[in-house]
């Protein structure tokens, strides 16, 4: 796919993002977990439109992931003194869950399997 498609899959997400941080859908499931899913897509969109091949953009979104959630664990926007409410301590987060690192294990894989469906599909098209 071109990298044009990546960052308009990319921008897709973020504006659902903010919609899903604003509430629209409620608090519950939707922000809590599929908001991990998604923001893990959004980094592999990113990733994937600046050349990367999918599996290492898999793996560098969920690690980056895995990485901010480390940052939660240790209540980095605390030690750092962010206010609640900051740009920076909404991007980090404050609450470290395990259950996140799961919802980005599947948000990378979920991506990846998408691009590979995707990846196929394009490429049986321009082989017939």
């Amino acid at each position: 796919m071109k990298r044009s498609v990546y960052y308009l899959i990319a921008l897709l997400i973020f504006l659902l993002e903010i919609v899903i941080a604003r509430g629209v859908f409620g608090y519950g499931f939707i922000r809590g977990s599929l908001g991990d899913i998604l923001v893990i897509a959004l980094l592999y969109a990113v990733f994937r439109a600046w050349r990367n091949p999918p599996l290492r953009s898999a793996i560098m979104a969920i690690a980056a992931g895995f990485i901010v959630e480390g940052l939660q664990y240790i209540h980095l926007v605390d030690l750092l003194g962010l206010k609640k409410g900051s740009v920076l301590y909404i991007v980090i987060g404050n609450t470290f869950s395990p259950y996140d690192l799961f919802m980005y294990l599947i948000g990378g894989g979920l991506a990846w399997l998408a691009d590979q469906f995707f990846l196929r599909r394009t490429a049986a098209r321009h082989s017939s």
